[in-house]
């Protein structure tokens, strides 16, 4: 795959996602996936998800999502999820077929290059913190349109990493999430999509956003540092290959975070996450 101008050329995955496909970076996912499920239950009941409903999850990951989405739809709707990472759609689709209620199917799919999904158009179309990953936000805006019933729902989380940070400051907290700023922008990822997204909508032909919500967690160095450490974690290779990065500051890195998180240490506030939704036109 040729890098687009701007655009990470070194160490780039073919699947275009930074963070890797390992089992820690599942495990980062799950543990991501806890730490919003407030804020996105509360997106999904704000745009107006109910009983019944028919719901397509785009990039899937591990089911969170999927799950809630079916506990608010219940047995008579359906939620679909799709992935480009097969691996980790197929264990979530395990997963929730054993242990939640209601109607789950999975599909190994890469949207980008996808016009339509099994299934479609849906009654709710959502994406979270997917379209950071995508080279045309816009555009597949326009696509997840198509998707949805007229009348439906499409509705988007992603996040603007301005606000991450530690206070009272942590230097090598600063310097993990710098080094994830410059993997993230190398590789052509806004880091202020969030921000954006109502703009998007709105260049994307879907008009102003119905409802936006801003989420955001302040917590202790020990959940904060966890976070702040899988993420350096899942970008390490990348930065590594860059030469922003090396074994040494990794360990410095960690150690650091290990030796202040035992003391108490500051506390950190997590990127925002930033929800908008929008009411397919009739």
């Amino acid at each position: 795959m040729r890098a687009q101008k701007g655009e990470l050329a070194v160490g780039t995955p073919s699947h275009d996602y930074i963070m890797g496909k390992t089992s820690a970076e599942y495990q980062r996912l799950r543990a991501q996936a806890k730490l919003w499920e407030e804020a996105t239950k509360r997106v999904l009941l704000k745009a107006g998800v109910h009983a019944g409903m028919s719901c397509l999850d785009i990039g899937c990951g591990p089911g969170e999502v999927m799950r809630l989405m079916g506990e608010i739809v219940g047995p008579e709707g359906s939620v679909t999820g799709v992935d480009v990472d097969g691996n980790i759609g197929r264990e979530a689709l395990d997963m929730l077929r054993t242990t939640a209620g209601g109607q789950y199917t999975f599909h190994e799919i890469d949207v980008q290059s996808r016009d339509r999904v099994p299934g479609s158009p849906f009654d709710v179309t959502f994406a979270r913190l997917t379209l950071v990953h995508l080279k045309e936000p816009v555009a597949f805006l326009r696509k997840m349109m198509t998707w949805t019933k007229p009348g439906g729902i499409v509705a988007v989380q992603e996040h603007d990493f301005d606000s991450w940070g530690a206070y009272p400051k942590l230097d090598e907290i600063v310097e993990a999430v710098q080094t994830f700023r410059t993997v993230a922008e190398k590789a052509g990822r806004d880091t202020r999509l969030g921000f954006k997204l109502p703009t998007y909508f709105i260049e994307a032909g879907l008009g102003p956003p119905d409802g936006t919500d801003v989420a955001a967690l302040l917590v202790e160095l020990e959940v904060g540092g966890r976070m702040t450490q899988a993420v350096y974690d899942s970008v390490f290779p990348i930065a590594q290959k860059l030469g922003i990065a090396d074994e040494a500051s990794r360990q410095r890195i960690l150690g650091a975070i290990d030796e202040a998180r035992q003391s108490g240490g500051p506390f950190v506030l997590s990127p925002l996450l930033i929800g908008a939704w929008k009411c397919r036109p009739l």
